[in-house]
Protein backbone atom coordinates (compact mmCIF):
# COMPACT_ATOMS: atom_id res chain seq x y z
CA UNK A 1 0.00 0.00 0.00
CA UNK A 2 0.95 3.35 -1.35
CA UNK A 3 2.48 5.65 2.08
CA UNK A 4 2.23 9.19 1.43
CA UNK A 5 4.54 10.67 3.78
CA UNK A 6 2.09 14.43 4.28
CA UNK A 7 -0.44 12.38 5.78
CA UNK A 8 1.99 9.48 7.37
CA UNK A 9 2.47 11.15 10.92
CA UNK A 10 -1.52 12.19 11.65
CA UNK A 11 -1.35 15.85 10.68
CA UNK A 12 -3.79 17.80 12.36
CA UNK A 13 -3.71 20.11 8.97
CA UNK A 14 -3.95 19.00 5.55
CA UNK A 15 -3.17 21.21 2.28
CA UNK A 16 -4.01 19.51 -0.73
CA UNK A 17 -5.58 20.28 -4.15
CA UNK A 18 -6.90 17.82 -6.60
CA UNK A 19 -5.68 17.60 -10.15
CA UNK A 20 -7.45 16.16 -13.30
CA UNK A 21 -6.18 14.96 -16.79
CA UNK A 22 -8.96 14.26 -19.39
CA UNK A 23 -7.79 12.87 -22.44
CA UNK A 24 -10.33 12.35 -25.70
CA UNK A 25 -10.23 9.99 -28.45
CA UNK A 26 -10.95 12.11 -30.85
CA UNK A 27 -10.88 9.41 -33.72
CA UNK A 28 -11.12 5.45 -32.45
CA UNK A 29 -8.64 4.57 -35.64
CA UNK A 30 -6.22 6.69 -34.63
CA UNK A 31 -4.78 6.17 -31.09
CA UNK A 32 -2.48 9.16 -31.27
CA UNK A 33 -5.04 11.32 -32.25
CA UNK A 34 -5.95 12.71 -28.64
CA UNK A 35 -6.81 16.09 -27.08
CA UNK A 36 -5.18 16.74 -23.25
CA UNK A 37 -6.44 19.02 -20.84
CA UNK A 38 -5.38 19.46 -17.40
CA UNK A 39 -6.75 21.26 -14.58
CA UNK A 40 -7.05 21.66 -10.74
CA UNK A 41 -8.73 22.89 -7.78
CA UNK A 42 -5.03 24.76 -6.95
CA UNK A 43 -4.38 28.45 -6.94
CA UNK A 44 -1.53 28.17 -9.36
CA UNK A 45 -0.05 26.14 -12.25
CA UNK A 46 1.66 23.12 -11.04
CA UNK A 47 3.88 20.54 -13.44
CA UNK A 48 2.45 16.82 -12.33
CA UNK A 49 4.61 14.44 -14.27
CA UNK A 50 5.61 16.83 -17.27
CA UNK A 51 2.08 17.64 -17.68
CA UNK A 52 0.89 21.61 -16.49
CA UNK A 53 -2.33 21.94 -14.70
CA UNK A 54 -4.24 24.90 -15.05
CA UNK A 55 -5.57 26.36 -11.78
CA UNK A 56 -9.14 26.70 -11.16
CA UNK A 57 -9.58 27.34 -7.46
CA UNK A 58 -12.76 26.63 -6.05
CA UNK A 59 -14.74 26.52 -8.88
CA UNK A 60 -13.49 22.94 -9.79
CA UNK A 61 -15.07 20.15 -7.26
CA UNK A 62 -14.30 16.80 -7.53
CA UNK A 63 -16.31 13.83 -5.96
CA UNK A 64 -14.99 11.64 -3.37
CA UNK A 65 -13.01 9.07 -4.67
CA UNK A 66 -13.75 5.06 -3.10
CA UNK A 67 -11.02 4.26 -0.49
CA UNK A 68 -10.47 0.41 -0.71
CA UNK A 69 -7.55 -1.93 -0.66
CA UNK A 70 -8.68 -3.67 -3.38
CA UNK A 71 -9.70 -2.52 -6.43
CA UNK A 72 -13.70 -1.91 -6.71
CA UNK A 73 -16.01 0.06 -8.68
CA UNK A 74 -17.17 3.39 -7.91
CA UNK A 75 -18.28 6.47 -10.00
CA UNK A 76 -17.42 9.88 -9.28
CA UNK A 77 -17.79 13.73 -11.09
CA UNK A 78 -16.33 16.69 -11.54
CA UNK A 79 -18.04 20.16 -12.04
CA UNK A 80 -16.58 23.59 -12.97
CA UNK A 81 -18.64 25.96 -11.97
CA UNK A 82 -19.10 30.07 -12.67
CA UNK A 83 -18.27 29.42 -15.94
CA UNK A 84 -19.28 32.17 -18.34
CA UNK A 85 -20.98 31.92 -22.03
CA UNK A 86 -18.25 34.26 -23.20
CA UNK A 87 -15.12 34.40 -22.86
CA UNK A 88 -13.81 38.15 -22.98
CA UNK A 89 -10.57 37.17 -24.35
CA UNK A 90 -11.34 34.58 -26.60
CA UNK A 91 -14.83 35.64 -26.88
CA UNK A 92 -16.04 31.61 -26.52
CA UNK A 93 -16.05 29.23 -22.99
CA UNK A 94 -13.29 26.78 -23.50
CA UNK A 95 -14.73 24.87 -20.60
CA UNK A 96 -18.06 24.41 -22.69
CA UNK A 97 -16.18 23.78 -26.06
CA UNK A 98 -14.30 20.90 -24.24
CA UNK A 99 -17.73 19.35 -23.54
CA UNK A 100 -20.04 20.33 -26.42
CA UNK A 101 -17.34 20.54 -29.28
CA UNK A 102 -15.42 16.81 -28.82
CA UNK A 103 -16.79 13.46 -28.50
CA UNK A 104 -16.31 13.25 -24.34
CA UNK A 105 -18.03 10.07 -23.15
CA UNK A 106 -15.70 7.43 -23.28
CA UNK A 107 -13.03 9.67 -22.79
CA UNK A 108 -10.44 8.97 -19.90
CA UNK A 109 -9.92 10.54 -16.49
CA UNK A 110 -7.08 10.88 -13.82
CA UNK A 111 -7.53 12.56 -11.02
CA UNK A 112 -4.45 13.00 -8.82
CA UNK A 113 -4.17 14.27 -5.10
CA UNK A 114 -1.47 16.17 -4.58
CA UNK A 115 -0.39 18.03 -0.81
CA UNK A 116 1.16 21.08 0.62
CA UNK A 117 3.83 21.66 3.10
CA UNK A 118 3.66 24.14 5.23
CA UNK A 119 5.20 26.80 2.58
CA UNK A 120 2.70 25.95 0.14
CA UNK A 121 5.06 24.00 -2.07
CA UNK A 122 3.40 20.81 -3.96
CA UNK A 123 5.95 18.03 -1.96
CA UNK A 124 3.83 14.51 -2.52
CA UNK A 125 1.44 13.08 -4.76
CA UNK A 126 -0.85 10.49 -5.09
CA UNK A 127 -3.00 8.69 -8.07
CA UNK A 128 -6.81 8.42 -6.65
CA UNK A 129 -8.84 7.76 -9.55
CA UNK A 130 -8.94 6.03 -13.25
CA UNK A 131 -12.01 5.65 -15.42
CA UNK A 132 -14.18 6.70 -18.19
CA UNK A 133 -16.75 9.24 -18.73
CA UNK A 134 -20.22 8.34 -19.40
CA UNK A 135 -21.88 11.39 -19.04
CA UNK A 136 -21.86 14.98 -19.08
CA UNK A 137 -24.70 17.63 -17.61
CA UNK A 138 -24.64 21.38 -18.21
CA UNK A 139 -26.59 24.03 -16.01
CA UNK A 140 -27.26 27.62 -17.31
CA UNK A 141 -27.81 30.68 -14.67
CA UNK A 142 -29.14 33.37 -16.14
CA UNK A 143 -27.88 36.86 -13.83
CA UNK A 144 -31.23 38.60 -14.22
CA UNK A 145 -30.24 42.76 -15.39
CA UNK A 146 -27.01 42.12 -16.26
CA UNK A 147 -27.29 40.05 -19.12
CA UNK A 148 -24.45 37.37 -18.16
CA UNK A 149 -24.83 33.75 -18.56
CA UNK A 150 -22.83 31.51 -15.79
CA UNK A 151 -22.86 28.00 -16.84
CA UNK A 152 -21.49 24.62 -14.40
CA UNK A 153 -20.39 22.25 -16.24
CA UNK A 154 -20.76 18.48 -14.67
CA UNK A 155 -19.09 15.05 -16.03
CA UNK A 156 -19.61 11.21 -14.27
CA UNK A 157 -17.06 9.13 -14.37
CA UNK A 158 -17.01 5.59 -13.79
CA UNK A 159 -13.95 3.44 -12.74
CA UNK A 160 -12.35 1.16 -15.23
CA UNK A 161 -13.53 -1.63 -13.08
CA UNK A 162 -17.55 -0.82 -13.47
CA UNK A 163 -17.24 -0.38 -17.53
CA UNK A 164 -15.63 -3.97 -17.50
CA UNK A 165 -18.70 -5.87 -15.31
CA UNK A 166 -20.79 -4.35 -17.84
CA UNK A 167 -18.97 -4.76 -20.91
CA UNK A 168 -21.15 -7.02 -23.40
CA UNK A 169 -18.72 -9.44 -25.09
CA UNK A 170 -19.42 -12.34 -27.61
CA UNK A 171 -21.41 -13.58 -29.80
CA UNK A 172 -25.20 -14.34 -30.65
CA UNK A 173 -26.02 -17.84 -31.55
CA UNK A 174 -27.52 -17.26 -34.67
CA UNK A 175 -25.82 -17.31 -38.41
CA UNK A 176 -25.78 -13.11 -38.91
CA UNK A 177 -23.71 -13.00 -35.84
CA UNK A 178 -21.86 -16.56 -36.33
CA UNK A 179 -20.78 -15.30 -39.49
CA UNK A 180 -19.12 -11.93 -38.90
CA UNK A 181 -15.75 -13.32 -37.94
CA UNK A 182 -15.88 -16.51 -39.77
CA UNK A 183 -18.18 -16.10 -43.07
CA UNK A 184 -17.86 -19.44 -44.10
CA UNK A 185 -18.55 -21.16 -40.80
CA UNK A 186 -22.21 -23.08 -40.98
CA UNK A 187 -22.47 -24.00 -37.17
CA UNK A 188 -25.51 -21.83 -36.49
CA UNK A 189 -27.78 -21.72 -39.97
CA UNK A 190 -29.86 -24.76 -38.50
CA UNK A 191 -30.89 -23.20 -35.28
CA UNK A 192 -33.63 -20.77 -37.18
CA UNK A 193 -35.52 -24.02 -37.87
CA UNK A 194 -34.59 -25.68 -34.52
CA UNK A 195 -36.21 -22.48 -32.47
CA UNK A 196 -39.55 -23.87 -32.61
CA UNK A 197 -39.57 -27.09 -31.95
CA UNK A 198 -40.63 -28.96 -28.51
CA UNK A 199 -38.34 -32.22 -27.75
CA UNK A 200 -39.40 -35.18 -25.24
CA UNK A 201 -35.98 -36.37 -25.22
CA UNK A 202 -36.51 -40.25 -25.98
CA UNK A 203 -39.34 -39.21 -28.24
CA UNK A 204 -39.30 -38.24 -32.22
CA UNK A 205 -39.48 -34.65 -32.23
CA UNK A 206 -43.02 -33.45 -32.90
CA UNK A 207 -43.28 -30.09 -34.77
CA UNK A 208 -45.90 -27.69 -32.83
CA UNK A 209 -48.36 -25.77 -34.97
CA UNK A 210 -47.61 -22.44 -34.07
CA UNK A 211 -45.07 -20.38 -31.52
CA UNK A 212 -45.12 -16.99 -30.70
CA UNK A 213 -42.01 -16.29 -33.13
CA UNK A 214 -44.74 -16.93 -35.86
CA UNK A 215 -45.71 -13.53 -38.01
CA UNK A 216 -49.09 -12.14 -37.75
CA UNK A 217 -50.53 -10.13 -40.64
CA UNK A 218 -52.63 -8.04 -39.22
CA UNK A 219 -54.40 -7.32 -42.12
CA UNK A 220 -56.09 -10.34 -41.91
CA UNK A 221 -59.49 -10.81 -40.30
CA UNK A 222 -60.87 -13.78 -39.05
CA UNK A 223 -64.54 -14.92 -40.14
CA UNK A 224 -66.93 -16.16 -37.62
CA UNK A 225 -69.66 -19.01 -38.34
CA UNK A 226 -72.93 -18.47 -38.01
CA UNK A 227 -74.16 -21.48 -35.10
CA UNK A 228 -77.54 -19.76 -34.58
CA UNK A 229 -80.16 -22.26 -35.25
CA UNK A 230 -82.17 -22.23 -38.31
CA UNK A 231 -86.05 -22.00 -38.62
Amino acid sequence: MEIIPAVANNKPKINSAEFVKLTIFNDVNDPSDISVYTFSSSYKTEVIDGAEYSPMGGLLAVGIQQRDIRVTSADTSITLSGIPATNPVTGTSDNIYVVLAHKIRGSEVEITRGFYNNNYVLSNTAHRFSGIVTSYNLTEDLQVGENLDNFTVTISASSYKSVLENRVAGRKTNGVSWKEFYPTDTSMDNVYSLADQKYDFGKDPVKGAATSSTATNESTTATQSDTSPQS
